[in-house]
C-alpha cells in the first residue's frame, strides 16, 4: 500500500485521536471507553509505517501520537517528580499505621528494655559492669565531661567529617537490622534489644553525676527522635519481610517476599532518610558547646512532637494508589 493511501484510510483515527488528547471529542465518556482500542489501532498504523518505509515525517507524527496516547492512559510525566513526595508525606506514615502491631512490638523490646536496664543500673550502679566493660564506661564518662563536649569535633571540617561518620553509623545499624529481619525477624528483634539495653545502661550510668547530666541529655534529645524511629522502622520492615516467608499465606513464599518488599519500601526509604537526618543533627547541632542545653531541650522536645504527629495524622484520608 502506498503512503498516500495509508494516510487516506487512517487520517480519520487519527483525528479522532488527537481530539480526545485534546478534550474536544463529543461525548467524552463514550471516548473515554473507545481510546484504549484507538491507541491499539494507532500502535498499529506506527508499526507499519516503521516496517513500510514511509516518509520520517508521517512516522516521527505517528510516534508523538502514540506517546501522548501512552501518557493519558498510564500517567503524564508532570506527575512523575512527585512521586517520592508521595511515598515520603503519603505512602510512608500510612504503611507504618498498616503494621501498628510489628512498630508496638518493636517500641516494647526498645524502650522496655532501655528502661528496665537503666532501672537495675540506677539502683544498683556495679550492674553496668554486668553489659558493658569499665573501659566503655569510663569512655562515656570521659566523653560527656563538661570540658569534653567537643565529642570528636573540630570546626567545620571537623563537623563534615563527623557528619560522614555518623551516617556511616546510623545507617548501618539500621541496614543490618532491617537485613535480619529476612532470618523470621528475630535478628531485627535483637538487633533493637541489643540497642534499647546500650541506651539503658549508658543514660542511667551518666545521670548518676550531675556533670554528666545535662550534657548527656542535651546531646542526644534532638537527633534521637530521628534516629530510634528510623532505626524502629528498619526493624518493622525487616520483620515484615521475614514474616512474609514464614507465612506467605495463598501465595508462594517468593511472590509473598516481592509482595512485602513493594509494600515496605516507603518505610525504608523514610527509615534511611530519618536516620541521615539524625545525623545532620548529631554533627552540627548536638554536640556544638555554643548552643545552650535549654535551647536543645526546646528543639528537641519539638522534633519528638514532630514525629508523632507525621505519624498520627500525615496521610490520612488520602489514596495511596492515585
Amino acid at each position: 500500500m502506498k503512503q498516500k493511501q495509508f494516510e487516506d484510510q487512517h487520517t480519520p483515527l487519527w483525528n479522532e485521536i488527537e481530539q480526545i488528547l485534546k478534550n474536544k471529542a463529543k461525548n467524552e465518556d463514550a471516548a473515554t471507553l473507545q481510546f484504549p482500542g484507538l491507541y491499539r489501532r494507532l500502535c498499529q498504523c506506527l508499526a507499519l509505517s516503521s516496517q513500510r518505509g514511509y516518509s520520517p515525517q508521517l512516522t516521527e507524527h505517528l510516534h508523538l501520537l502514540a506517546l501522548q496516547c501512552h501518557q493519558k492512559l498510564y500517567g503524564t510525566v508532570v506527575a512523575r517528580p512527585f512521586t517520592l513526595h508521595r511515598w515520603l508525606l503519603i505512602e510512608f506514615p500510612q504503611r507504618v499505621r498498616q503494621e501498628w502491631r510489628l512498630l508496638l512490638l518493636a517500641m516494647l523490646a526498645f524502650w522496655g528494655v532501655a528502661l528496665v536496664i537503666s532501672a537495675l543500673v540506677w539502683v544498683q550502679p556495679e550492674w553496668a559492669y554486668s553489659f558493658m566493660s569499665a573501659e566503655q564506661l569510663n569512655k562515656m564518662r570521659g566523653m560527656y565531661q563538661p570540658n569534653a563536649m567537643r565529642i570528636g569535633r573540630g570546626g567545620s571540617a571537623g563537623d563534615i567529617q563527623m557528619f560522614g561518620f555518623y551516617i556511616w553509623n546510623n545507617v548501618s545499624i539500621g541496614f543490618r537490622t532491617f537485613a535480619g529481619g529476612l532470618f523470621g525477624g528475630v535478628p531485627a528483634l535483637l538487633s533493637i534489644i541489643f540497642n534499647g539495653m546500650n541506651l539503658g545502661v549508658v543514660a542511667a550510668w551518666l545521670s548518676m553525676e550531675g556533670a554528666t547530666r545535662g550534657n548527656f541529655w542535651s546531646f542526644v534529645i534532638t537527633h534521637a527522635s530521628f534516629e530510634v524511629t528510623g532505626l524502629l522502622l528498619s526493624g518493622v520492615a525487616g520483620m515484615r519481610l521475614g514474616l512474609s516467608l514464614l507465612c506467605p499465606g495463598r501465595l508462594s513464599r517468593r511472590h509473598a517476599l516481592v509482595a512485602s518488599s513493594q509494600n515496605m519500601f516507603p518505610v525504608i526509604v523514610g527509615a534511611a532518610i530519618m536516620t541521615t537526618l539524625a545525623a545532620f543533627f548529631e554533627a552540627f547541632w548536638s554536640g556544638s558547646p555554643n548552643i545552650s542545653h535549654s535551647l536543645k531541650y526546646a528543639v528537641g522536645g519539638l522534633c519528638w512532637l514532630s514525629v508523632l504527629l507525621f505519624f498520627t495524622f500525615a496521610g490520612r484520608g488520602v489514596d495511596a494508589t492515585r
